[in-house]
């Protein structure tokens, strides 16, 4: 049973998490600053300080381990701060691996250094000798005395007390906050659609009055001859009834004229309410919103230690700086371009920077340069370049891969001039890598990017220059506060277009249109554009008999990055402001709908994705004939594995593929059936008796004849720098870590080299 001192132990947990992590952040930031620029006085207290913050707080908290580790740690520092120590690259590489460690420990994940190795390693730096007294790594007497601590909430009061005016809200209750904001819309909705049929009932009273108008002189006709000087002779028993229908007639009209009156009175009200509530509503909105931005910073900062752990790892000096960190972005935003920022970085290091020898010999420094900058843009906008200084982008190399991996047809690559070609790095399956690895050469990073951005309601430039680099930005909302979208009707169903990828709205008749390729098409502005009905696109049937064919439709033409589609509906409601709900986890897996909305009339409108509306148009679209295609029942592959079990692995993925395998144990054995027999691939691990992967690759690239264009797959567990680099050199067409082997990846690499061995065999 839980207790209300377990309880209070786990919100103080979770408070120290989130101040540990901004701590920690700012440490990775002063070592990264440390290395690039030296020990000054002013960085090397900095980053002390932090450290003893961390130390008191995890002290607070009764976390020994990190404790001990920033006990250590702030040692060091001392030692540094006398000027009695000078850290060089290894040292600082320890710095970081302690950083990761606490991280580790602070999520109660398993570490890859334990904390007494990280301890005893940094007790061994040069005059660190560990505390004065007590157990290794524990503060002694004196520090204990020295240092005092708030209790919760304010660990260390001198520094983090500072600003009273500064509360700290954990995220998922600012996310609930925000989500009860973007829910006063609704409510908005809701009062515009009681207005609006108010105004409808207004405007049926206008209909009243002319017919009353119409009956009003029968009625004074009756009246005279009836009562009034005209009196005709009328059966006594119909004179008071006849009375009666008259004068209440008239009380009608007054009746009705007093409703329509206090109507449109009340309907000016609602009016004015509505108004105010939505001043004050937007007012409540923003406020929220503005609440949960963040500095750029948050997700920026992290970035200095990747690339320093990468640059190194790929044996190549790289440099980061960031610019404009402190602009105000959305916390969700910011986490949604976590991943594409790091694919931006990690191909700038991996495809754009060279190597130091490469860089020297083009008169460049020897350290390349990625650069973020985070810069606003008009309309609440934000834009992130991510930049680099290195060889840029070979718009040939795009083009022939694109070929090759039938991303275009070889007609479409001769209409494209080379700065539309640039674009095809965004499209998946893209990547002029000539090996594979785990790290690269897959051809889906950038894809990613402008997916993510995309769904943002955001956008995607590049620009490139030969030898110079290349720059990539990202434009995105600075907040995720409602979307406008376009209300259509498909059937009986309304849907949802984000605006953000509405090109067009226009009317067309079906029978008009052209048909390439079987499918009907549009030509706009010289673009030959597919037309597809929405339903069919969604894959719901038609409830009744089709429209004839000769009456205008709708149609709304929507563009996502590169590509664009026309969808035929039956209706465009309007635009308007949306709050989009998610479906829930029970139907994330569901395709082309993004969520949900509810209307003001109540009704629910599905929100579509408009990315896969059109991949799954364009994947249709496009048929490719047999002969185009690898046939895998007709391709040899030789496996060669000493291990039992991965050797039946491999060869069990690569057979219900339907390729034809042949197995062996070791290199020796394979050259030997290489050389009697055909295969369109060797795919090999490395680390085998007699001859190993790397040799018998070598072999294969010397041997020319038909074993010239064979490709060779390294699957292994191998996974340094160097190894990768090795494999590289021998000509390995992939190398894949066994750790991070996946089967439909494994295969789908498989194919792109068979297309492309195919290629060059036609070529020839």
């Amino acid at each position: 049973m839980t207790g209300p001192d377990d309880v209070f132990r786990a919100r103080l947990l979770e408070t120290f998490r989130e101040e540990a992590d901004e701590y920690l952040e700012a440490i990775t930031e002063g070592l990264i600053a440390l290395e690039k620029a030296g020990p000054t006085p002013e960085l090397v207290e900095r980053v002390y300080r932090t450290v003893h913050s961390l130390k008191g707080a995890s002290r607070a908290v009764n976390h020994r381990e990190i404790e001990s580790i920033c006990q250590n740690l702030e040692t060091a520092f001392s030692l540094m701060k006398r000027g009695e120590y000078v850290p060089g690259v290894d040292d600082f590489d320890l710095f970081h691996r302690t950083v990761a460690v606490i991280k580790s420990l602070l999520r109660g994940e398993r570490p890859d250094a334990s904390p007494t190795e990280i301890n005893g390693a940094l007790r061994a730096i040069p005059g660190g000798t560990g505390p004065p007294e007590g157990r290794p790594g524990e503060p002694g007497p004196a520090s204990r005395e020295k240092h005092t601590y708030d209790a919760p909430g304010g660990y260390n009061s001198g520094e983090q007390g500072a600003d009273r005016g500064t509360v700290r809200i954990a995220a998922h209750k600012l996310d609930r906050l925000t989500a009860g904001a973007d829910s006063l819309l609704t409510t908005r909705l809701f009062i515009t659609q009681r207005i609006r049929e108010l105004e409808e009932m207004m405007a049926r009273f206008s209909l009243w009055q002319w017919n009353h108008s119409q009956a009003f002189n029968d009625l004074q006709t009756i009246r005279r001859k009836a009562f009034g000087e005209e009196k005709a002779a009328i059966p006594p028993d119909l004179v008071l009834p006849l009375q009666r229908a008259v004068e209440f007639q008239e009380y009608n009209r007054e009746f009705v004229t007093n409703l329509q009156h206090d109507l449109a009175t009340h309907l000016r009200s609602m009016e004015f309410d509505r108004s105010a509530l939505e001043t004050s509503t937007s007012e409540i909105s923003d406020l929220v919103h503005d609440a949960a931005l963040l500095p750029a910073s948050t997700i920026l900062t992290p970035f200095s230690a990747f690339v320093r752990e990468f640059s190194r790892t790929s044996g190549k000096s790289v440099d980061l700086t960031i610019e404009g960190g402190e602009i105000e972005v959305d916390r969700r935003i910011l986490d949604a371009l976590k991943d594409p920022i790091m694919h931006l970085i990690r191909n700038s290091i991996d495809h754009g920077i060279e190597s130091p020898e490469a860089r020297r010999a083009r008169q460049k420094s020897a350290t390349g340069s990625v650069r973020i900058r985070v810069f606003p843009r008009s309309g609440s906008r934000v834009g992130i370049e991510v930049a680099d200084d290195g060889a840029g982008v070979d718009s040939s190399a795009i083009r022939r891969t694109a070929v090759e991996n039938e991303v275009i047809t070889a007609d479409e690559d001769a209409t494209l001039t080379d700065s539309e070609a640039i674009w095809l790095i965004f499209r998946s399956g893209m990547t002029t890598s000539r090996i594979v690895t785990d790290l690269s050469g897959r051809g889906l990073g950038l894809a990613i990017v402008e997916d993510t951005v995309s769904r943002l309601g955001g956008e995607v430039t590049v620009s490139s220059t030969v030898g110079r680099g290349t720059a990539i930005t990202l434009t995105v909302p600075v907040s995720m506060a409602t979307l406008r979208g376009l209300l259509v009707r498909s059937e009986r169903q309304v849907y949802v277009l984000p605006m953000q990828q509405v090109k067009q709205v226009l009317r067309v008749r079906p029978d008009s249109l052209a048909v390439s390729r079987g499918r009907p098409t549009i030509l706009l502005s010289g673009e030959t554009i597919e037309v597809i009905r929405l339903t069919d696109a969604l894959g719901i049937p038609l409830s009744g008999p089709p429209t004839e064919e000769g009456q205008p439709k709708p149609l709304v033409i929507i563009a996502y990055g590169a590509g664009q589609i026309a969808c035929i509906v039956d209706e465009v409601i309007r635009v308007q402001e949306i709050v989009v709900r998610p479906l829930g986890s029970q139907l994330t897996s569901v395709r082309r709908i993004d969520g949900a909305v509810i209307l003001g009339d109540g009704r629910l409108a599905l929100v579509l994705d408009p990315l896969d509306l059109i991949q799954d148009a364009m994947q249709a679209e496009r048929p490719v004939s047999a002969s185009t295609l690898p046939q895998e029942a007709e391709r040899r592959v030789m496996v060669v594995e000493d291990s039992v079990t991965s050797r039946a692995l491999l060869q069990a993925v690569l057979e219900g593929a339907g390729y034809q395998v042949e197995t062996a144990v070791n290199g020796i054995d394979a050259f030997a059936r290489l050389k009697q027999h055909e295969f369109d691939m060797v795919v090999s691990d490395v680390d085998m008796p007699r001859m190993n992967g790397f040799t018998l690759t070598e072999k294969i690239r010397a041997e020319g004849g038909h074993l010239a264009g064979i490709r060779v797959v390294l699957v292994t567990s191998l996974d340094s720098p160097e190894d990768r680099e090795r494999g590289k050199a021998v000509g390995a067409d992939a190398y894949i870590v066994k750790k991070s082997f996946e089967a439909d990846e494994f295969l789908r690499i498989i194919r792109r080299l068979v297309r492309r061995r195919e290629g060059e065999i036609q070529e020839r």
